[in-house]
């Protein structure tokens, strides 16, 4: 006769089936996270800026998580489309695109698929199943606005974009804004590449904008143009001007030439995103990062210690003031400074 467990043995059996089961729901929630998130990056991962802040926070959420991120480079919006629609397909619940140039691509996704997330940094899509991350760029130039009229010596300064698209118009106005705030006499140049988004690779084209521009007596030049930016810093360092670099910190590039970066935190924006999608807080909406929260701010490293010794006071007096409220920086839209055709 099989004898009957004791009263012992009957806690220490629930305790194991619980355990196990316990195991098996994580195992089961582990492989679905793992296979249930991906990024899609626009035009390349290796930009010198934006997307490589991306990669960085999609590395950091990896790393803490020990969830893979599934990755595609899309060079077009059409390319993002495909790419969208194959992940959807394929049972991914998160999707992250990089870029406000996939505004469309992800609203069209996002209507076809309501179950899955997506998650747009630096664009906006207005639908229940999409987050929209945005940045206060011209706070972040504000402060470098401020530090290029403190640095410059020919009371002349400029501004090169990529594209005349809300994020770069933002630096642009924001840089508008500190230059004269700081020192109003102050000339500030500006100049957009172009008008299609393969100006952002093009680094000979930044180099040729940004000589052109030096020569007009400019001494201290910022550029928000992606990969062809970087182009700007080689032109200015060549001419043993002062750049101004963007997105990430870029003062690496040409140390004792590059005055500071305007910071840009997508890693943060990215890993946030990421990891609320993997805690279950994702939610939709626009999100914005400000000074404030870290989400933006000016670099200062050993590249540019030497460079900054003198308005570091400065700029960090004016970024309190923007993060507690009493400095208001103006959105391009309203202020007759960012207006295209101004002159400021």
């Amino acid at each position: 006769m099989t004898p009957k467990p004791t009263l012992r043995a009957i806690p220490t059996l629930a305790a194991r089936l619980i355990i196990s089961a316990l195991l098996l729901s994580s195992l089961t929630e582990t492989a679905r996270a793992a296979s249930s998130f991906a990024i899609i990056y626009n035009t390349a991962k290796n930009d010198g800026g934006f997307n490589e802040n991306a990669v960085q926070g999609a590395a950091r959420f990896s790393k803490e998580t020990g969830i893979d991120v599934r990755e595609q480079v899309a060079g077009t919006p059409d390319d993002v489309t495909r790419a969208l629609r194959t992940f959807a397909n394929h049972g991914i619940t998160d999707i992250l695109v990089m870029g406000f140039i996939n505004e469309a691509a992800v609203a069209a996704a996002a209507h076809d698929f309501p179950q899955v997330h997506f998650t747009l940094i630096d664009g906006v899509v207005d639908l229940p199943n999409v987050r929209s991350v945005l940045f206060q760029e011209d706070q972040a130039a504000y402060l470098v606005g401020v530090a290029a009229a403190l640095a410059s010596q020919t009371g002349k300064v400029g501004f090169i974009g990529g594209l005349a698209i809300p994020p770069i118009r933002r630096f642009e106005c924001g840089f508008v804004q500190g230059v004269h705030a700081t020192r109003p006499q102050t000339v500030v140049l500006r100049h957009y590449l172009g008008t299609d988004s393969s100006v952002f690779r093009n680094r000979p084209l930044g180099v040729s904008a940004g000589t052109e521009m030096l020569q007009q007596g400019v001494d201290v030049v910022f550029a928000a143009a992606g990969f062809a930016g970087n182009g700007v810093l080689d032109a200015a360092a060549s001419a043993g001007k002062l750049g101004i670099g963007v997105d990430t910190n870029q003062d690496d590039l040409h140390p004792g030439s590059v005055l500071t970066s305007a910071l840009k935190r997508v890693d943060v924006a990215v890993y946030s995103s990421l990891k609320d999608a993997a805690d279950d807080k994702w939610s939709a909406g626009v999100k914005r990062l400000t000074l404030a929260d870290q989400g933006i701010g000016w670099s200062r490293d050993q590249n540019n210690e030497k460079l900054v010794a003198g308005l570091s006071d400065a700029v960090d007096k004016a970024a309190a003031a923007i993060a507690a409220g009493s400095i208001t920086v103006i959105d391009y839209e309203n202020e007759p400074l960012c207006k295209l055709d101004a002159a400021p």
